[in-house]
C-alpha cells in the first residue's frame, strides 16, 4: 500500500495511507488539511489510475514541484518528494507505520519488579519536586522527557503541543544517531490522542526495514489533557526493545502526563499573572482622564489581542510609544514570552540584516558563531521595530519580504527559518509624507499599518500632567531613597502650562531634577528648571501699556515681585500666622519662614 509521509516546520512528521481520491490544501473541506499560507486553499489532488496513484496540480498559485521540478501531473513511485509550499510529502509503498495494537481499556497486564517499581517511584517523586520550582513550561516539558526515558528506558521521546496537527510544534528527544524527522505518526495514531482523547499501545511493525533502519518493536502514546482541553500528547518508541511495552508501562506514561499537566497550568497562570502585572506597569506610561489617553486606552484593550494582526503606532518623540507597544504586548496572548524591541534609528544599515534575520558562524568577518536575530527571538511573541521610519529602503524591501512570507534567511545561511511574529512598529514621522518624497516604501506601509494608533502629545492632554508627575516622582523617590509630600499648587500650575515639546519623557527629567532640587519635603517652582517655571508669565497677557517683549531679565525679575506680593497677602490673611500663611500657599512652614526672612516682611508670629 502507498502513503504520505507529510512533514513540515513545526509539524509532527505523520503519514496517511493513499485509500481513495483525496484533495490536499488549506481550506478545511479538503481531505488533509494543511495550514501553510504558501499552499493554495485547494493545492493537489491524488487520485488511483489503474494500478498507480497520479498526484495532479489543481491551479495553484506556488505551485506542485515532484523531485524538485513544477509539474501538473505526475505518476508516482516510491522515493517521490512532492512539495507543497512549505510541507513535504514522501511517497512510501512500506506498510502502515503504525498499527494501534490496545486500547487503554483492552490492553494486556504485566507487572513489573519490585526494584523496578521503586525505582519508577524514585522517578515520579524527584520529577514533582523539581516541578515545583519551575515556571517555564519549555523546561516543563523537557524535564518530562528525561524522566520518561530514564524510567522506561525508551530509545526515543517527544511532545507534541497543541490540538491540531498543523499546529503541533514538537520537542524531540533523540540519540546521536536519530534526526529529528525520523519520528513519523500515523495520521490514525494522532486522531486517536488528539480528537478521542485515548492513550494506545502501539504495535510491532510487521513491514520491510528502510534506508533509516530497523522498524520500531514498540510505542505508546498519551494525550496532554486537561479540564477538557487537549494540550497535545506525549509518545515514546523504542526500535531495539526486547518485549513490547505493556499496560503497566502505559499507566505509568499517563500519570507522569497527568502530573506534568498540572505543572504546565500552574506555569501558564503564573506567567499570565504577570503579564497582567507588567500590562498594569505599561498603564502607567498612559495614565490619565483625558479624552485622548482614554480613546488610546480603549484601543489598547480591543486591538491587543489581534495577535495576528501587525499595528503601527505614529507620535512625536517622547510621548511613550514604546508603552504603547508593551501595553499592547501585555493585552496580548503573547503576552507569556517577551517582547522583542529593535531600534530601527540606532543600527547602521551594514548590520541591519544581521540583527534582524541573524547570521551564520562565518558569514563575514568576526560571525564566530551562529546568532539568532531579532525575528527568530520574537517568534511566537511580539516584535516591536521603533522609529521604523529610519529605516533605508534596501533594508524596507528585506523587512517586508519578511512580513509577507513569514520565513526568514539568516546572513550565510541557506536555510529558510519559519517565523511566527505580530509586528508593532513605532515612528514619529509622517509616512505618508515620507512615500510622497520616495523614502518610505508604500506597500510595507500597508503592511504594517494594518492599525494605526496615534499617541497624542502632552500638550493636548494638559489634564493629565498632574497624575504623571506623581507617579513619576513616585517612582523617582524609589531610587532616590528621598521622600518628598508631593508638588505645591506654584509648581502644578506652571507644569500644567509648559507645552512640553519633549512630552513625557522631558516631564520625567523635570521630575528627576526638581525631585533633586527639592531642599524641604514640598517640589516648588523654584525647584523646577527656569524655561519651565516662567512658562505660565509667557502665556499670560501683558498689561495694557506695558512692553511688548520683556527682557528676559525685566521678565524674571517680576518673579521674585509676584512672589513677595502673594507671600505678604498670605501673610495678613493669616493674621500673622505663618503655619497657616503656608498651608494658604500649599508650602511648609519652613519654606515659608525662609520666605518671610528673604523679603524682611514684619509680621506677628503666633504659630504654636
Amino acid at each position: 500500500m502507498m502513503h504520505l509521509v507529510v512533514r513540515g516546520t513545526g509539524l509532527v512528521p505523520f503519514s496517511i495511507p493513499l485509500l481513495a481520491e483525496m484533495c490536499v490544501g488549506r481550506h478545511e473541506k479538503n481531505d488533509l488539511v494543511l495550514a501553510d499560507h504558501r499552499i493554495s486553499r485547494r493545492h493537489a489532488r491524488f487520485s488511483p489510475v489503474e494500478d498507480a496513484w497520479i498526484v495532479s496540480d489543481e491551479g495553484s498559485t506556488h505551485g506542485t514541484f515532484v523531485n524538485g521540478v513544477r509539474t501538473s501531473r505526475h505518476r508516482l513511485c516510491d522515493g517521490d518528494r512532492i512539495q507543497l509550499g512549505n510541507v513535504l510529502l514522501e511517497v512510501t509503498t512500506a506498510e502502515e507505520v503504525q498499527s494501534v495494537l490496545h486500547s487503554l481499556s483492552t490492553a494486556s497486564v504485566s507487572s513489573v519488579g519490585e526494584g523496578e517499581a521503586e525505582r519508577r517511584l524514585a522517578v515520579i517523586y524527584e520529577l514533582a519536586h523539581a516541578l515545583r520550582a519551575l515556571d517555564d513550561s519549555e523546561e516543563l516539558l523537557e524535564r518530562m522527557l528525561d524522566a520518561v526515558a530514564r524510567a522506561l528506558g525508551c530509545e526515543r521521546a517527544m511532545i507534541g503541543l497543541g490540538s491540531e496537527m498543523s499546529g503541533l510544534r514538537r520537542i524531540v528527544r533523540k540519540g546521536a544517531e536519530v534526526g529529528p524527522d525520523d519520528l513519523v505518526l500515523s495520521r490514525g495514531v494522532l486522531h486517536t490522542m488528539l480528537v478521542a482523547r485515548e492513550a494506545v499501545l502501539l504495535g510491532e511493525q510487521r513491514g520491510r526495514a528502510t534506508a533509516r533502519g530497523p522498524q520500531r518493536s514498540s510505542a505508546m502514546g498519551a494525550p496532554l489533557e486537561a479540564g477538557g482541553r487537549v494540550l497535545g500528547f506525549v509518545y515514546v518508541d523504542d526500535r531495539r526493545r526486547a518485549a513490547p511495552f505493556v499496560q503497566q508501562d502505559l499507566d505509568y506514561l499517563i500519570a507522569i502526563a497527568r502530573l506534568v499537566v498540572g505543572a504546565l497550568e500552574c506555569a501558564e497562570q503564573r506567567q499570565r499573572d504577570m503579564a497582567l502585572t507588567k500590562a498594569a506597569a505599561a498603564a502607567h506610561g498612559i495614565l490619565g482622564e483625558s479624552k485622548p489617553i482614554v480613546a488610546l486606552q480603549a484601543e489598547i484593550r480591543k486591538y491587543g489581542p489581534a495577535t495576528g494582526t501587525h499595528v503601527l503606532i505614529r507620535g512625536e518623540s517622547g510621548t511613550g510609544k514604546e508603552l504603547v507597544a508593551g501595553a499592547l504586548h501585555a493585552a496580548s496572548p503573547r503576552a507569556s514570552r517577551p517582547l522583542i524591541p529593535v531600534n530601527c534609528a540606532a543600527i547602521p544599515d551594514s548590520l541591519i540584516e544581521s540583527e534582524l534575520f541573524g547570521h551564520v558562524r562565518g558569514a563575514f568577518t568576526g560571525a564566530l558563531r551562529d546568532r539568532k536575530g531579532s525575528f527568530e527571538l520574537a517568534s511566537g511573541s511580539t516584535l516591536f521595530l521603533d522609529e521604523i521610519g529610519d529605516l533605508s529602503l534596501p533594508a524596507q524591501a528585506k523587512l517586508l519580504r519578511a512580513i509577507q512570507e513569514g520565513e526568514i534567511l539568516p546572513v550565510g545561511s541557506e536555510r529558510l527559518v519559519r517565523v511566527d511574529v505580530r509586528i508593532i512598529a513605532a515612528t514619529h514621522k509622517d509616512l505618508l509624507r515620507e512615500i510622497e518624497a520616495g523614502r518610505f516604501r508604500e506597500d510595507l506601509y500597508y503592511r504594517i499599518a494594518v492599525i494605526e494608533l496615534m499617541v497624542p502629545p502632552l500638550r493636548e492632554r494638559t489634564e493629565d500632567i498632574e497624575p504623571l508627575a506623581h507617579v513619576l516622582l513616585e517612582a523617582q523617590m524609589s531610587k532616590m531613597g528621598k521622600r518628598l509630600l508631593g508638588f505645591t499648587p506654584a509648581a502644578l500650575d506652571a507644569l500644567r502650562r509648559y507645552r512640553w515639546p519633549g512630552n513625557v519623557r522631558e516631564l520625567k527629567n523635570e521630575v528627576e531634577l526638581s525631585a533633586l532640587n527639592a531642599a524641604s519635603g514640598w517640589i516648588d517652582v523654584c525647584d523646577l528648571r527656569s524655561r519651565v517655571a516662567t512658562a505660565g508669565e509667557r502665556q499670560r497677557p501683558h498689561a495694557p501699556g506695558g512692553p511688548v517683549n520683556p527682557s528676559l531679565s525685566a521678565r524674571f525679575s517680576s518673579l521674585e515681585e509676584q512672589e513677595r506680593a502673594l507671600v505678604v497677602e498670605a501673610v495678613e490673611t493669616a493674621g500673622g500666622n505663618l503655619a497657616e500663611a503656608a498651608r494658604l500657599l500649599g508650602i511648609t512652614r519652613q519654606m515659608m519662614r525662609g520666605r518671610v526672612e528673604r523679603f524682611s516682611i514684619k509680621h506677628a508670629d503666633t504659630d504654636r
